[in-house]
């Protein structure tokens, strides 16, 4: 399992964030615990958490950190997946092969089916398509030791 680097803990550490650290926390818990290669990094405004460490590595899930009187998180489910919390992007928070989002305000809790849909969001990136740069990539590399 994956940990939260120090970064990533000193974002959440400050007194304005005492009413939601608890649920980001627990919330990156249960997205590392999918797996032994599942991963995080912070980014300028979110976590993002992949599939493995690896540089270009699938995202299956991410939490904004915009401000610290809510936490948006996004999630990588099948298309056809529904539940009465999970809906569209906020505005300016979506992410490529994100399609289920939810919000938790401060004093509010996680949704109860979180750790279910976290390891659905891990299954799921790892067996989508692949990415049109991955793709090109890939091809690239073939044709380099091909000559």
């Amino acid at each position: 399992m994956g940990v939260l680097s120090q970064r990533i803990i000193a974002k959440v550490s400050g007194p304005a964030w005492e009413q939601l650290r608890g649920q980001f926390l627990q919330a990156a818990r249960l997205l590392l615990a999918v797996s032994p290669q599942a991963d995080s990094e912070l980014m300028t405004t979110y976590v993002k958490f992949t599939v493995q460490s690896a540089p270009q590595s699938r995202v299956f899930a991410a939490i904004w950190l915009k401000n610290s009187k809510r936490l948006v998180m996004g999630l990588a489910l099948p298309e056809d997946y529904e539940a009465e919390v999970l809906g569209p992007a906020p505005p300016t928070m979506a992410y490529k092969c994100l399609n289920k989002y939810f919000v938790v305000e401060q004093g509010g809790s996680m949704p109860k089916g979180l750790a279910e849909w976290a390891k659905l969001a891990y299954q799921n990136a790892l067996t989508a398509e692949p990415l049109a740069g991955f793709q090109v990539a890939a091809k690239v590399e073939s044709l380099q030791r091909a000559a």
